[in-house]
């Protein structure tokens, strides 16, 4: 066979390729064209039902509140106690690190706290959200939600070796917090949002605020092992010098004081010997005596003190501890500590609860929103992006049925 000949084949079997195509394209047509009222319906119906029905579905609506969660600046201490070096430092403020975020997150999503807002939401009439978040905490993640501003970084997909640099992310902490709280209606936002805020408000710092008790309670008990230690060696180091001044005592009676001067007496330091006169050993020995007597007094007065302080603590301790179970709020705990204020006489301690009232007061102020009535927003239902998805997926399931239909029907006719 020529070179032409085989071209001629070629041609003739790709033209009757296009024509098989194209026949089995008009079939593919014939097909769509018998069985487009079926598959209009199977494609149109569904996404017309998906859209009227959220069309007819109650709207849900949201609003977001905004907490400042920045650290609260030094300077503003003014009135912080002198008798209390933690003043300067802690002044009510969130101090929300990452830690501290996680922590608030387990805490409002407890079962404890889900309880409070159970009850809470039943005294309000929210009885279908009551159904909803009943011992399931992941359905209240769905009507309460929180985002820390800047969000924390995740250290896992970072691509970060240097010690110092992780520990900056570590302490890295959120300017602002914000709350989005989700409802049915606006009256019933209205409500939630009431129930929430003062979760929020008015128990959540008591937390902690009991967290920083639990640690001067076990700070204060630290300073009083402390001074209990080091009692023994400040009493056998007094005793040892007044042992040495009553035997230089004895030495100096019946010499007189310009003989006194002629009697030199060796100590040693450390290593090095050294020679002073007879007084002025003794005086060297009565300001050391003085001194000890000094520090002696002071640990004692300290010893009372931080006693004083640890009872203290541990009444507001015990307090809390009592109450958090219960509705109790953060301006119930203030008003537990002004009361205390007339029972203690010493001017020290009369200091200490002031200051730490003020520091209730800074807890107070910063757990309020930068905007006490945000704006509520509608939430988009996404209808048509819904049914837009509907309408495409029906549309394959319908083209598909057709042509399985069309090929029932040919098989069979084949049978017959």
């Amino acid at each position: 066979m020529t070179n032409s000949e085989n071209d001629d084949l070629k041609e003739v079997q790709r033209e009757a390729n296009t024509y098989e195509d194209e026949i089995n394209l008009m079939d593919y047509l014939r097909v769509l064209w018998k069985w487009k009222y079926l598959i209009f319906l199977l494609t149109v119906l569904p996404a017309l039902i998906v859209g009227i029905t959220l069309l007819l579905l109650p709207r849900n609506y949201k609003v977001t509140y905004v907490y400042d969660v920045r650290a609260t600046s030094v300077n503003d201490a003014r009135a912080a106690s002198v008798y209390d070096v933690r003043a300067t430092s802690d002044l009510g403020g969130w101090n929300l690190n990452e830690k501290n975020y996680d922590m608030l997150l387990s805490r409002f999503y407890s079962e404890e706290n889900l309880d409070k807002l159970i009850d809470k939401l039943q005294k309000n009439g929210l009885e279908k959200y009551v159904k909803q978040i009943s011992n399931n905490s992941e359905q209240l993640e769905k009507l309460v939600k929180f985002e820390a501003v800047p969000p924390f970084l995740n250290l896992s997909k970072l691509n970060v070796t240097d010690p110092e640099q992780l520990n900056k992310i570590r302490s890295m902490k959120a300017l602002l917090l914000n709350v989005t709280i989700t409802g049915k209606s606006r009256k019933d936002i209205h409500k939630m949002s009431s129930v929430i805020q003062d979760n929020i408000e008015d128990i959540f710092p008591l937390y902690t605020v009991r967290e920083q008790l639990s640690a001067y309670v076990k700070e204060y008990n630290n300073n009083l092992a402390d001074i209990e230690r080091n009692r023994f060696g400040l009493g056998q180091a007094l005793n040892d010098i007044n042992g040495i001044l009553t035997g230089l005592k004895k030495v100096s009676i019946g010499i007189t004081v310009e003989k006194q001067d002629n009697i030199v007496l060796q100590f040693n330091v450390g290593e090095q010997s050294q020679y002073l006169p007879l007084n002025y050993q003794i005086q060297a020995a009565e300001a050391k005596r003085i001194r000890l007597e000094g520090n002696i007094k002071a640990n004692e007065e300290d010893y009372k003190y931080y006693k004083d302080l640890l009872d203290l603590n541990s009444k507001f301790f015990a307090e809390l501890n009592n109450k958090l179970s219960s509705d109790y709020t953060v301006d119930q705990f203030k008003s537990f500590l002004t009361g205390l204020v007339d029972v203690y006489e010493k001017p020290q301690l009369k200091d200490y609860l002031n200051s730490y009232i003020r520091k209730i007061e800074n807890t107070i102020s910063a757990s309020k929103p930068v905007t006490e009535k945000p704006r509520i927003y509608p939430i988009a239902k996404g209808t048509v992006k819904k049914s837009g998805i509907v309408f495409v997926v029906s549309l394959m399931i319908a083209v598909f049925a057709a042509f399985l239909s069309e090929g029932l029907k040919k098989s069979q006719a084949r049978v017959l």
